[in-house]
């Protein structure tokens, strides 16, 4: 039979080898397996969190040494400001979404979210589209994987930022392992964001029959019929509420620290490129590689919780349009009841409540970074 297990297991199975706890809680695992798990993860977390702060650290003091840029160029107080404010974004990024997922992947809340996730499987009866579309999902996050891990392979290579002496093959190797990481951290959040749509998609088209006339025995109401449908179905909507509050709880930090990290890359990167233009001098390809990278990073991330978002809006308009004609007042009154909690349920993927993450954010992040682009444009201005 087909499962999502099956379906995801390329991404459980690739972070399990990272040292995270993925997947369902398996009572018959051994605890030989769970410790060298725990080790591996640990291991994992302990070499990000010191090659990221070394690297900080060094490369800060090499920047204050020389007062040269990545392009060669001298660096005035504001520009030297900016690109080590860019260095710490980057390595609170790694480190601060490595940490906190790992952390997660330990916890009650990472268990319940994966048994909530086989309850519905076994509830919904999924058919073999669900799990091609799930299985595509993965298929397709792979590629952008590798397409970012070859890419900044490549970038690592001629960045000064891993100039270490002899280590620096070595660093160049675990920075790249350690991104690869987290990358595959926000490709589990998409394509767990994906199969919640599809969940919803399915709950959708549910609805479409539950006032279908089936061949029960005459002693079986309509309203009988229609009233054992639709508790079924409410059911199955409160596990799939259920999920999406248990994605919240477990990558809710990782969304606050994400988005973060975009808007400051944003800051910095339109900085360095609209200063470079007005100062007519070679636009720093590193920057805009940032750039476009990040919102890549960012579309990603938003276009799921987005579709995810309109599909919920869909179900409360669907149960609107069922006007069952046989049914009794007690019937039309759960039915009623039924369109109140789905409305008021309304379940969207959201960073710790601080904010939604949805199409709203790009408006906000645009207006804000140009806000503090042209307050450091302008300041730049006054210290030459």
């Amino acid at each position: 039979m087909l499962s999502i297990e099956d379906s995801l297991r390329p991404l459980t199975a690739g972070l399990k080898i990272l040292g995270f706890h993925v997947g369902p809680n398996r009572k018959s695992s051994s605890s030989r397996y769970s410790i060298c798990l725990l080790l591996t993860g640990c291991l994992m977390v302990l070499s990000t969190v010191g090659l990221h702060c070394t690297s900080f650290i060094g490369g800060v003091l090499r920047l204050r040494a020389n007062e040269i840029g990545p392009n060669g160029t001298n660096l005035t107080t504001t520009k030297l400001l900016n690109i080590g404010i860019e260095h710490l974004n980057y390595t609170w990024v790694l480190i601060g979404v490595h940490v906190t997922f790992f952390i997660v992947s330990l916890t009650a809340n990472w268990t319940q979210l994966w048994d909530t996730l086989v309850l519905i499987e076994e509830s919904l009866n999924f058919n073999s589209g669900f799990y091609t579309k799930c299985r595509r999902s993965v298929i397709f996050g792979f590629i952008l994987l590798f397409i970012d891990s070859v890419s900044q392979y490549f970038i690592s290579i001629q960045s000064f930022y891993w100039d270490m002496g002899v280590l620096r093959p070595v660093a160049i190797v675990l920075s790249n392992l350690s991104r690869t990481t987290i990358i595959s951290v926000f490709l589990l959040f998409c394509v767990l964001a994906r199969v919640i749509t599809l969940i919803f998609q399915g709950l959708n088209e549910q609805i479409d029959h539950l006032n279908e006339p089936q061949k029960y025995s005459p002693m079986y109401s309509g309203s009988r019929i229609l009233n054992v449908r639709l508790e079924k179905w409410r059911r199955n909507h409160t596990l799939a509420c259920r999920l999406v509050d248990m994605v919240n709880q477990c990558f809710g930090l990782v969304m606050v620290i994400t988005v973060i990290n975009v808007f400051v890359s944003f800051i910095t990167t339109t900085f360095e490129i609209v200063s470079s233009i007005q100062e007519d001098d070679t636009i720093p390809f590193v920057f805009v590689f940032i750039f476009v990278k990040k919102s890549i990073l960012l579309t990603i991330i938003i276009y799921e919780p987005y579709c995810l978002q309109a599909e919920v809006s869909r179900t409360a308009v669907s149960l609107r349009k069922i006007h069952p004609l046989t049914a009794d007042l007690l019937t039309q009154i759960k039915l009623n009841t039924v369109v109140v909690e789905v409305t008021h349920a309304s379940p969207k993927i959201t960073a710790m409540e601080f904010f939604d993450v949805n199409l709203r954010l790009l408006p906000t992040l645009i207006g804000s970074t140009l806000t503090y682009v042209a307050i450091l444009h302008q300041v730049s201005s006054h210290s030459h």
